[in-house]
């Protein structure tokens, strides 16, 4: 990225910060509406292009932006064996085995809302097993 278009998307930036309040009443919504069109849960992580999208937005000159599309190939979706090595591993470590949990934290760590496990992709799910294999087991299981 060239030095003007540093300077031009932090302009976009700014502008986006002054206008926000027109459409979100919080930074949970802003946040929780990035997600679910770009992504991302900040401004400085969106492109030039969905920089517009977003300031257009703001403005009240689109209604609507589309949402994120996640269609991937086959080869990029979660794999079987992933899914049963997370479910497998939080059982292990989680104070809290449940499906609800499971999914909270994985959501967490791939910075993407999912409804369910299928719906990762191959490289969020090995972030969410390398940081379920960082996981200390609570003090309570150690004796178990």
């Amino acid at each position: 990225m060239t030095d003007r278009q540093k300077t031009y998307k932090k302009s976009l930036i700014q502008k986006i910060q002054v206008v926000k309040h027109n459409v979100f009443t919080d930074d949970e919504m802003r946040k929780e509406f990035m997600l679910s069109r770009f992504g991302v849960d900040s401004t400085t992580k969106l492109s030039i292009d969905e920089l517009k999208l977003l300031l257009d937005f703001c403005n009240r000159k689109v209604s609507d932006i589309p949402m994120l599309n996640r269609n991937t190939r086959i080869e990029d979706m979660i794999t079987d064996e992933q899914i049963e090595k997370i479910r497998v591993v939080w059982k292990e470590k989680a104070r809290d085995k449940s499906e609800e949990a499971l999914m909270k934290f994985a959501c967490k760590i791939a910075k993407y809302k999912a409804s369910r496990i299928d719906d990762f992709k191959l490289r969020e799910a090995q972030k969410i097993i390398v940081a379920l294999q960082r996981m200390r087991i609570p003090s309570n299981q150690l004796y178990l």
